[in-house]
């Protein structure tokens, strides 16, 4: 039987390394190159993953790979698809893999007469029939990251027992999860009696980066459904060491304790309802890019968090006053005809039609000012968003002068409550009601959503 934590565990360290006697390199097009033999995949010394595969060196394969090395890889043009390979690989356990989108380096000159594909992974993945009496996910994030622990478990060091907190336990979309967080891990365990749905670990690691308000990647997961067992080991994608992205509930505090997974369980029922197959959920993609922002500039900060405003508070849709779509239909329909006339004009019309159909779409400003007229969001942070998005977006000359002590904190604090602004979007739309932490205000104290209309004059 496989040691699946083991070798999880040595993925964590680095030090993975599996031998295989069979691997099967096929190019992604009919009629492809295809590569066969022995070989191995390791870890290199900065984690990565890498293979080799010894392949038996054939006319075939020489005649196939000769056409696929002369294809257009002209400076500027992406790689095509069909240049992409599927790896499949047979450890002698008869365990069976696979990595998809592989890129080899073929050398075709060994003197034994074999040919050398080698090259880097950024998955490997594992299947096999096993039988469970539920769904199972284990996912592991290989960082620490600071999250409402609310249980205490018993630790053994040099002999001597200890209580740690270290675990939390809640429900959250129809499934029990137990989260862990030690030995620079966090662990994701989720138990369900139904089925999870598609992408789960990607809807997990979006609710988790909106906890906590930082980057997240899932580096191995364990899931075990409708008698399939599959594991998975991913090389993360590229984030920022250091971002200073404000979490919706600051860190630490008892609101946090009592209603941290709370909030993590109204923004994952969101994404899991809300995403396209294994696609980013927009809402999520937008507040990652706002966070990777705060590791730069804090121009690039400042334009990032008023585009995440702009495009999440785009996705809320409001009932339109019956009475006032009609007027502004026939407002349109007149100055259609109008232009119509205007023959001496011809070359504007289709760009003042445009200018003409927009009239009846609700804008981002009518949105933002909607949700503050139902205590959705405070009404003065909407007024920073638009002064932050002009000055760094659309600059003037005086808005490039030498930052002082004064303008300097006049800048933070509007981006702290734009931050704000941004968080209060997404509880609307994820349905959240309670504590959070105002950014705005000097202390950053806990105030309650949704805010009383009163607090919000016009």
């Amino acid at each position: 039987m496989v040691d699946f934590e083991k070798i999880v565990d040595s993925f964590k360290k680095g030090t993975f390394e599996t031998d295989f006697k069979e691997m099967v390199l096929i190019q992604n097009k009919i009629g492809g190159v295809r590569f066969e033999g022995k070989g191995y995949v390791r870890q290199s010394e900065n984690r990565l993953l890498n293979f080799r595969l010894y392949a038996s060196k054939q006319e075939t394969i020489q005649a196939s790979y000769s056409a696929h090395e002369n294809q257009d890889s002209t400076p500027g043009k992406l790689i095509l698809e069909d240049r992409y390979y599927d790896l499949i690989l047979v450890g002698y356990d008869d365990t069976r893999w696979k990595a998809h989108h592989v890129f080899p380096n073929i050398d075709l000159n060994l003197s034994d007469n074999d040919i050398l594909v080698s090259g880097k992974l950024d998955n490997l993945s594992m299947d096999m029939p096993y039988n469970y009496p539920e769904s199972y996910l284990k996912i592991h994030f290989f960082s620490c990251y600071e999250i409402p622990l609310n249980r205490m478990t018993t630790t053994e060091i040099q002999g001597n027992k200890n209580m740690v907190l270290d675990t939390a336990e809640f429900e959250a979309s129809e499934a029990n999860f137990k989260v862990r967080s030690y030995d620079d891990d966090t662990i994701f365990e989720v138990r369900s009696q139904v089925s999870f749905p598609e992408a789960f670990h990607l809807r997990v690691q979006e609710a988790l980066q909106y906890l906590t308000g930082k980057s997240v990647n899932w580096q191995a997961y364990i899931k075990v459904e409708k008698n399939n067992f599959c594991m998975e080991l991913s090389i993360p994608f590229q984030k920022s060491i250091c971002t200073y992205f404000e979490p919706p509930i600051i860190g630490g505090s008892k609101v946090f304790y009592e209603n941290g997974w709370r909030l993590f369980a109204c923004f994952l029922a969101y994404v899991i309802e809300k995403t396209e197959k294994t696609q980013w959920n927009p809402v999520a993609y937008h507040l990652h890019n706002a966070c990777e922002s705060t590791a730069n500039s804090i121009d690039s900060r400042a334009i990032s968090y008023s585009v995440a405003v702009e495009a999440i508070a785009s996705l809320i849709i409001i009932e339109q006053n019956t009475d006032k779509t009609n007027h502004v239909r026939e407002f349109q329909k007149n100055m259609r005809k109008y232009i119509k006339t205007q023959t001496a004009f011809s070359d504007l019309e289709s760009r003042m039609k445009t200018l003409i159909d927009m009239l009846g779409q609700a804008r981002v400003q009518d949105k933002l000012h909607f949700l503050a007229d139902n205590g959705h969001v405070e009404r003065a942070y909407i007024k920073d968003w638009t002064n932050l998005r002009n000055r760094h977006a659309h600059p003037t000359l005086k808005d490039l002068k030498k930052i002082d002590a004064t303008n300097a904190q006049e800048l933070i604090t509007s981006l702290h409550r734009v931050s704000v602004l941004l968080h209060q979007i997404t509880f609307y739309l994820i349905g959240y009601n309670g504590p959070f932490t105002d950014y705005g205000v000097i202390k950053f104290p806990t105030k309650q959503y949704p805010l009383t209309v009163a607090a919000n004059p016009p």
